[in-house]
């Protein structure tokens, strides 16, 4: 699985959308969905978004979802330079780990999600999401 990581990007990002849309642009950029089926991945993590919460700290989101149009499976951490607001009622979220994956991963990706989110239930590993360094991030992402 492709890991990317994007630290407090210029871009105006200032809203749950416009962050969504910004993260599919990039991968379509590293190959991981094709350009111009960019939107078919907005509408899954929008539609996955739209079911519940997906906060897992005062401050960090893990969206995600399967889409057709994903080639390969992707992590994407995103720390934002300022929080969006509009991410789920009353938490200013400024990190997201999203995860994309096709309708029917390989078991190399689908292991890779698994431990993932299994690492995520220890608070230490949650902790370093949440308010790590870039550097302590990308040594536990990486």
């Amino acid at each position: 699985m492709k890991r990317l990581m994007v630290w407090e990007p210029a871009l105006a990002a200032n809203d749950k959308h416009t962050l969504i849309s910004s993260v599919a642009e990039s991968l379509a950029q590293q190959g991981v969905v094709p350009f111009g089926e960019q939107d078919a991945l907005v509408e899954a993590l929008v539609a996955r978004e739209d079911l519940g919460n997906t906060l897992i700290a005062t401050n960090t989101a893990i969206p995600h979802a399967t889409c057709p149009a994903v080639t390969e499976g992707a992590f994407v951490y995103v720390k934002l330079a300022e929080p969006l607001l509009d991410w789920s009622e009353g938490a200013a979220v400024d990190r997201f780990v999203f995860t994309v994956v096709p309708e029917q991963p390989s078991a190399d990706d689908g292991e890779a999600v698994k431990r993932f989110f299994t690492s995520l239930a220890d608070d230490a590993v949650l902790n370093v999401f949440s308010t790590g360094s870039q550097e302590s991030v990308t040594q536990i992402f990486q």
